[in-house]
């Protein structure tokens, strides 16, 4: 199971502070503000009460934590990005990819 933490917040304050809290449990970047946790069920469950109570006293901005089954991750359409684009193409030189 996944879980993908998007959020669009006005403060950095409170960006990095959800960016931090998920990555301390073994979330991953996806995109600038798109992160991912892959695990069994229950330590789905576990992230998301944890990012609930991270997330609670922000006031303003938009937090969404969505859970999906791999299948429907590996389904996804990358337009633009690593996989996209192979780095010897002459194009990935103007190609950012967020790491």
């Amino acid at each position: 199971m996944l879980v993908m933490l998007a959020y669009d917040l006005p403060s950095v304050k409170h960006q990095t502070l959800l960016r931090k809290a998920f990555e301390s449990v073994g979330g991953v970047r996806v995109q600038f503000s798109i992160y991912i946790f892959e695990g069994e069920d229950h330590e789905c469950e576990r992230v998301i009460r944890y990012m609930r109570r991270i997330a609670t006293p922000i006031q303003n901005g938009d937090i969404r934590l969505i859970t999906m089954e791999r299948s429907i991750w590996d389904q996804q359409i990358v337009v633009l990005g690593e996989d996209a684009i192979p780095k010897s193409s002459p194009l990935a030189r103007f190609v950012i990819i967020w790491e």
